[in-house]
């Protein structure tokens, strides 16, 4: 693509007219009557911006989008909301590890589902006080910690004990967990590289590939040293 050659529309905007190929490409997951309902043109706005990645490389994003309007929706803006969809990989992050869902002890589909319900509501939750503790505080709530409210909770739980009638002492509990979570800041460190890598290695046991009753330990396992 030649920017150049683009209608412009910013110093850093252009639009384009993309054509369906004359045949389906053997890739496409579409079928064929899907296929014919294409338009046979269609007009992209095309954003490009220059941004540093974690590693400290020059990198350039060129995000397409069919908002076309530039008055109502600013290029910035737009391409900044695409970078943030890492946040995605961050939301699962906190239901997997932080809830301690990694691996489901289960022995059923059914039982499977039902976990990961229960999970998602616990999530659901979490983060409306989260929410709400960055309303009443200012806070934005990228910065707040899923992790520290998770651990203020489950700290005030026992505050809450035989206090289901003391309806006054729960409103006061409550506006002070509130506080509490609106303090769990995170450590906005930008360009922070964090390699996926176990800090800790595992001890050298064997695993346990058959039932316990079943199963025979190998000798001398833990003197095991990995050569080098």
């Amino acid at each position: 693509m030649d920017w150049r050659k683009e209608k412009r529309i910013g110093k850093h905007q252009r639009l384009v007219t993309w054509k369906k190929p004359r045949k389906q490409p053997r890739a496409s997951s579409l079928t064929a009557e899907q296929w014919e309902q294409l338009p046979e043109t269609m007009t992209m706005r095309l954003i490009r911006r220059n941004f540093e990645d974690r590693s400290g490389c020059k990198r350039r994003l060129i995000v397409a989008t069919t908002l076309l309007d530039t008055d109502r929706y600013d290029g910035l803006e737009l391409i900044d909301l695409y970078a943030r969809r890492w946040e995605i990989e961050l939301k699962l992050r906190d239901i997997k590890t932080t809830l301690r869902m990694e691996e489901f002890r289960v022995r059923s589909p059914e039982m499977a589902y039902q976990t990961l319900l229960m999970v998602m509501i616990a999530y659901n939750l979490l983060k409306t006080l989260v929410q709400r503790a960055g309303q009443l505080s200012g806070q934005l709530l990228n910065e707040l910690s899923f992790k520290g409210a998770l651990d203020t909770v489950r700290a005030f739980c026992f505050r809450y004990r035989g206090r289901h009638r003391q309806h006054r002492q729960r409103r006061m509990i409550f506006a002070e967990l509130l506080d509490t979570v609106a303090d769990k800041l995170l450590d906005i460190r930008p360009f922070r590289r964090e390699p996926r890598a176990v800090k800790l290695r595992p001890k050298p046991y064997q695993l346990l590939g058959d039932h316990r009753s079943r199963f025979r330990e190998i000798p001398h396992r833990e003197n095991y040293h990995k050569p080098d």
